[in-house]
């Protein structure tokens, strides 16, 4: 679990994985970690791969990006 990662938005606590899938996003609930969504990282804007290569959670591009992952995810009714 050395790939996972937390971000902190909006007070909700979510964990991003990367794998050979692509990049998982899901939201921790106590000590699990109820899976949302898996996204192609190519779909994330450079500076949000960056970041995420270099495992920077408080970079901005990044955190915006995780947070519309998410919102599309709500949007859908997941």
């Amino acid at each position: 679990m050395s790939d996972d990662l937390t971000i902190e938005i909006d007070s909700e606590t979510y964990v991003v994985r990367q794998g050979g899938e692509g990049l998982q996003i899901g939201r921790r609930n106590g000590d699990d970690v109820a899976w949302l969504d898996d996204v192609d990282p190519a779909l994330l804007p450079e500076d949000a791969r960056a970041a995420l290569a270099e495992g920077d959670t408080g970079n901005e591009a990044l955190r915006t990006a995780i947070g519309g992952i998410v919102q599309a995810e709500v949007e859908r009714g997941g």
